[in-house]
């Protein structure tokens, strides 16, 4: 089994133990009719509960647990995933459950977690729900912000778990297991909240050098104060900038410089309203506080077979690894797709590559021109057997979605298929 997997492994397994300890020691019979929907449900709710834990565990961003799911993109995937999961549970948990009366304003706690984290699960998903997307438009920043809500709710669940009459305390077992987990999630949610501000020491960094590449893109060259953050090639970092309210909240983006470089590079383009505003009002000089380095896409990890394909500003981690060429060991075959030819930024850099380095071609394919980049194109193109090859991409999602799925029906593994889900929301 991957390393990469285990991650996933471990929140299942974590699910599955509390289910099996409710079956090994279930809990005493109460008497009542409908004993059998009781239990179920809270089978069900401790299950959720115990999702939404580790959803706020991983919502710390610790740099430990990227290996065992692929990368903070992939952490982030599994978060959304499990939040979804607990919120059907919660669900199924109050249909089952019997209606009582006995602790109104505990039955109440219970109904306002349950909507709460419904309506902040829907903002999430609001831009890829069809009709709904169109009526609700959060910025980024703005979603960040009503995120935090999350724990705030989980922590009201378990509050309504308490406080009615349930019969998970009558079997001890089951009922420790599930308080160790819901409270370390509980204190995630707190220690990022609250403690996380004061103790976290972000790398210092300050803005030496501002390049408009087009209307659009920007390069942001940032100088250390003190200490520099680790990097590998390729991989993306959280930045913020500080003397300006929009620009205070972090934001990620792919390093574009070589970790052999003493600042650091970024390559933003301008897509919405907080990179708009960085675009247009960020100035030399200003301060910027650096998290990171994360991302597990690493070309020296794949074959001596490569294709690279970028699209757009997912030029970015390619950028990166080029910058950082010494000798290449491997045969590369890069493609770079852009609309027009003054969006292809940085060409002359991989250019050069090509010069200096045989075993590295680029090609860059405009579409306004020649029409979209397609697996057909890359296959008549690059030599050797396509199902050998390790597959790199970075771009619009659409497009690594397409390419994935047609690399697939070519016989391309999909453990040779390597893509960041850039997407933290």
């Amino acid at each position: 089994m991957r390393q990469s997997q285990l991650g996933n492994l471990a929140i299942t397994a974590l699910v599955v133990i509390n289910i099996a300890l409710w079956i090994i020691f279930p809990p005493l019979h109460n008497g009542k009719e409908l004993f059998v929907n009781q239990y179920i449900s809270e089978v069900l709710s401790t299950s959720a509960l115990i999702l939404f834990a580790c959803g706020i565990i991983l919502s710390l961003r610790l740099r430990i647990f990227e290996t065992f799911f692929g990368g903070l993109d992939r952490m982030y995937s599994t978060h959304k995933s499990i939040a979804l999961i607990g919120i059907s549970m919660i669900f199924a948990h109050f249909l089952l459950m019997p209606l009582t009366s006995d602790t109104p304003w505990g039955n109440r706690l219970g109904m306002t977690a349950m909507i709460g984290i419904t309506i902040l699960i829907l903002l999430t998903l609001a831009h890829r729900i069809p009709f709904f997307g169109t009526m609700v438009r959060l910025a980024y920043h703005n979603w960040k912000i009503t995120h935090k809500f999350v724990g705030l709710f989980f922590i009201i669940g378990l509050i309504h778990a308490t406080s009615v009459n349930n019969i998970v305390q009558t079997t001890s077992i089951p009922n420790w297991y599930g308080k160790v987990i819901y409270y370390l999630g509980a204190a995630a949610y707190i220690y990022k909240e609250l403690l996380a501000p004061l103790l976290q020491r972000p790398y210092a960094y300050v803005v030496e050098k501002i390049r408009k590449l087009n209307p659009s893109t920007l390069e942001v060259t940032l100088k250390p104060k003190n200490e520099k953050v680790k990097q590998v090639a390729g991989q993306f970092t959280f930045v913020s900038f500080k003397g300006d309210k929009a620009l205070s909240e972090s934001h990620p983006f792919t390093v574009s410089s070589s970790p052999k470089e003493d600042n650091l590079r970024l390559s933003i383009k301008a897509s919405g309203d907080w990179t708009k505003h960085l675009y247009e009002t960020l100035k030399e000089g200003s301060e910027a506080h650096v998290e990171g380095c994360y991302g597990q896409m690493n070309y020296k990890d794949g074959g001596a077979e490569q294709i690279w394909i970028a699209g757009g500003i997912g030029v970015t981690p390619f950028l990166s690894w080029v910058r950082d060429f010494d000798d290449v060991d491997r045969q590369i075959d890069f493609y770079y797709t852009v609309r027009a030819e003054n969006d292809a930024l940085f060409w002359d850099e991989f250019n050069a590559a090509t010069q200096k380095h045989s075993r590295f071609r680029a090609t860059l394919n405009v579409s306004s021109k020649g029409g979209s980049l397609t697996a057909e194109k890359i296959m008549s193109n690059v030599k050797g057997n396509i199902t050998a090859k390790h597959i790199y991409m970075c771009g619009p999602v659409p497009m690594t979605e397409a390419f994935q799925k047609k690399f697939i029906e070519l016989g391309v593994a999909a453990s040779r298929i390597h893509f960041e889900e850039f997407n933290f929301r």
